[in-house]
């Protein structure tokens, strides 16, 4: 194989790999981790530090994933978060209440 269609046959590959991440669909988590610690203050009437959710979470009806929570005290905790549908639509609940950071 010469360099040229070697180079050709990358670049076609490359060009298959753009187009499917293109189509996979990502959770915006960094609005679920403003609205995770704004549902948080609310329920409980304490301060949220800040919530710390996963980077390039796909989109998908049933797909869990964790978060982690700070308080204003500094106590860690975990969210775990489930995908109600392939919409974005998420349930949550905590999981692991921690001890101070």
């Amino acid at each position: 194989m010469s360099i040229r269609s070697r180079s050709a046959g990358l670049a076609a590959l490359a060009v298959l790999a753009i187009a499917a991440a293109a189509c996979t669909k990502t959770l915006d988590t960094d609005g679920l981790e403003g609205q995770l610690k704004s549902q948080i203050e609310e329920q409980t009437g304490g301060t949220i530090a800040s919530v710390d959710c996963p980077a390039d979470v796909e989109v998908e009806a049933g797909g869990t994933f964790e978060c982690t929570a700070v308080e204003g005290s500094g106590a860690e905790f975990t969210i775990s978060v489930t995908q109600r549908d392939d919409q974005g639509n998420v349930d949550w609940e905590v999981t692991d209440a921690g001890a101070a950071a």
